[in-house]
């Protein structure tokens, strides 16, 4: 027998966002339409509820919406996500997620199926993994600490891997699913193949492979983006066995791997030279879950983590052939246990648990020491006989480990829900051995702890509307880099303080059906945000107002932003029709602009479906605001544009599907931000038309 309370909070996760995808049936059969904002997520609150009810910023991208625009990466799904977009260029490895304009790795947390998943390296992205592994992404915009921990000023994204459900049709055994497309642009060959089984009321597996292979990109404005070319590869098992009717177990392994010749700055323009580069990611986690149908104290979720992210960089052209040596290697390696509860007394949902986490860096070098070079050319003009082993002075190493405890109690008492969260949380941060060495006078292990709360009021006015409002504390501590960085043979900042920040928001939303026709929805948020960050950690590695051997990083910065998020959402068991539109400005401790600030965002996705939603259609527009930014002390334009999408699907038969989407339809010429100090970067990709075919049996 199948689960009953905790299966169907596991379907509710899954559901599809667009009208027709899925429709609920109400008392009087008539098909009622989920809207974007009506997806069930976890994220706001760890309690299933939908974006809109949660009186949080939340937004869930959905599979369906990952495939319908035939996504290479899944930043490629962000368009109609407020004050979310990406940093950095089309390069593979190259884009990170920038969410109310914090683009920093570190300010922004990405978590895999629970388990938190990092990267950070000079001029490169943070996440490679391929978007055809996940079933949803949920982004929530502004600091969710309680809940989720320190190190997310700018917002949470969170990844769930796709299982056996997902594929499996009603009293299905197994199955099996082959995908073949192709992307015009850059001539991209990719495939995925899917199997997956029920071999036991029990259990549920899935494997899949997913592989791309490309040529280099064709920029907007005409010209190739050399090393640009893709050849990646991704592997996803996960399976779930059912123990009884109230608890399940879980093992997921996923890893994905990108390995060619490259520029070493894949997030700027401007040539740096080229290396031979590895990109290896792989998450591993084991779940329990326990819901007993008939008690309302015990809702435990328990999650074991393991992920590991590694870039190999070996055969460095010019300069960086003495940068780079025989092979540089960065890892990092992060072990996650969370375990939390949710229990219900009356008008009380009580959530809290403890959070585990044992974070590695590693950075080191393979390489002939130079015995004399030459200053004005940088050029090694005689090498050592014998390689050396070293770490990396610039990418230091070392360990951190986290423990957060919390709670949470989430009280209804009629049309008012208040949620009050408070959350400890305690930093130990500890350098290697070859560190240890060289600083010897010095105790070099760095300790840091915080207290934050956390408050949401969120009162239902009537059936249709409904204001919010709250306030959130965040923080992060210092990095294992802001702590031991030597560059240029500066001292360590082993003094450096945590960095806080303050989110206070209000907002109102809107729901209703029956609008036109008894068969559609309409829902609306707007959100007003404002956050001050305090004690903001900065680099100043200037010789005039930080002289050597000064450490190179403090907490010199405070920064003030605040804007607007605006959505609304028409869903008919016909179409669909999505708006939004977002705005943030800020200042820095100076009162100087923000520069890094990403643009007024406006995009609106409209779609239509045929013959019982066998074909579907849709247009996509995004225009982009022009911004001023500040580039070696001078203001510069960064042109607004437009880009117009369309994409199409043709279910076939129950085994065959077919799949076109254009992206950039009129070739229109672009910048997208830069993955450093936000500039104006690369020329964003030219027309691309992607196709897809897929077989299932």
């Amino acid at each position: 027998m199948r689960l009953s309370k905790l299966a169907l909070c596991i379907a509710s996760v899954s559901m599809p966002l667009m009208a027709a995808e899925i429709k609920v049936i109400d008392s009087l059969d008539n098909q009622i339409p989920i809207t974007t904002l009506d997806a069930v997520t976890v994220t706001a609150t760890r309690t299933a509820k939908s974006a809109l009810n949660s009186a949080q910023a939340v937004n869930v991208i959905t599979q369906q919406q990952i495939a319908r625009v035939l996504a290479s990466t899944v930043f490629d799904s962000l368009i109609n996500v407020p004050n979310v977009t990406s940093t950095g260029g089309p390069r593979s490895g190259g884009q990170k997620f920038s969410v109310r304009g914090f683009s920093d790795a570190e300010d922004v947390l990405i978590s895999v199926d629970g388990a938190i998943q990092t990267f950070e390296k000079y001029r490169m992205g943070s996440f490679f993994s391929d978007p055809e592994l996940y079933r949803s992404v949920s982004i929530k915009r502004g600091p969710s600490t309680v809940l989720h921990g320190g190190g997310a000023l700018g917002g949470v994204v969170e990844m769930e891997l796709k299982d056996a459900s997902d594929f499996l049709a009603p009293n299905e055994k197994a199955g099996a699913k082959i995908k073949l497309g192709h992307h015009g642009n850059n001539n991209e060959k990719n495939g995925a193949v899917y199997a997956y089984a029920r071999p036991t009321e029990s259990l549920d597996v899935v494997a899949a492979y997913v592989k791309r292979s490309s040529d280099d990109f064709e920029l907007s404005n005409g010209k190739t983006l050399d090393n640009s070319a893709i050849e990646a590869e991704s592997l996803l098992l996960k399976g779930e066995y059912y123990l009884n009717e109230d608890s399940l177990i879980g093992l997921s392994y996923t890893k994905s791997e990108d390995s060619q010749r490259t520029e070493f700055n894949t997030t700027d323009p401007g040539a740096w030279g080229t290396v031979y580069r590895t990109i290896d990611q792989s998450v591993t986690n084991l779940s329990y879950e326990l819901n007993p149908a008939h008690n309302p104290y015990v809702n435990l979720n328990a999650r074991f983590g393991y992920s590991q992210s590694q870039v190999t960089e070996s055969d460095g052209l010019g300069t960086l052939k003495d940068f780079i040596g025989i092979a540089s290697n960065y890892e990092y390696n992060i072990a996650t246990l969370d375990i939390a509860n949710t229990s219900v007394f009356n008008k009380h949902t009580l959530t809290y648990g403890i959070q585990y986490s044992d974070k590695e860096r590693i950075g080191t070098k393979l390489s002939y020491p130079c015995l004399n070079l030459n200053r004005q050319t940088y050029q090694c003009v005689e090498y050592a006989n014998n390689a050396v082993q070293a770490e990396i002075t610039s990418q230091p190493g070392g360990t951190q480990k986290r423990l957060g405890v919390y709670i949470q109690d989430e009280f209804t008492w009629q049309d008012l829900t208040l949620t009050g969260g408070l959350r400890f949380e305690k930093y130990k941060t500890t350098a290697t051995s070859c560190f240890n060495q060289i600083f010897n006078n010095l105790d070099t292990q760095a300790e840091h702890s915080q207290v934050v709360p956390a408050v949401t009021a969120n009162y239902q006015i009537n059936k249709m509307f409904a204001i919010f409002a709250s306030y959130q504390e965040g923080f992060r501590a210092p990095l294992i880099d802001e702590l031991y960085d030597q560059y240029s043979g500066r001292n360590p900042a082993l003094g450096l303080e945590i960095e806080n920040s303050t989110n206070k928001e209000v907002g109102m939303s809107y729901q209703t059906a029956n609008v036109l026709t008894s068969r559609d929805a309409l829902t609306a948020r707007f959100i007003y945000f404002d956050i001050d960050v305090n004690d903001e950690i900065q680099s100043n590695t200037n010789s005039a107002t930080n002289p050597a051997p000064a450490p190179r990083y403090s907490n010199i910065g405070d920064n003030q932003r605040d804007g607007i998020e605006f959505e609304v959402n028409y869903a008919h068991t016909l179409g669909y029709a999505n708006f939004s539109y977002s705005r943030i400005s800020g200042e820095n401790e100076n009162n100087k602009p923000l520069w890094y600030l990403p643009a007024d965002k406006l995009a609106l996705s409209v779609g239509l479906h045929f013959f019982d939603d066998t074909i579907k259609t849709g247009l996509r527009i995004q225009n982009v605001d022009k911004r001023t930014v500040l580039i070696n002390g001078v203001e510069q334009q960064h042109k607004d544009y437009t880009l117009i999408g369309m994409n199409a699907s043709w279910d076939i038969n129950k085994s065959w599907s077919a799949r076109v989407a254009i992206d950039n339809l009129f070739d229109k010429e672009y910048q997208v931000i830069a993955g450093t100090g936000g500039g104006v970067g690369e020329y964003g990709i030219g027309r691309n038309i992607k196709t897809q075919i897929s077989f299932k049996f």
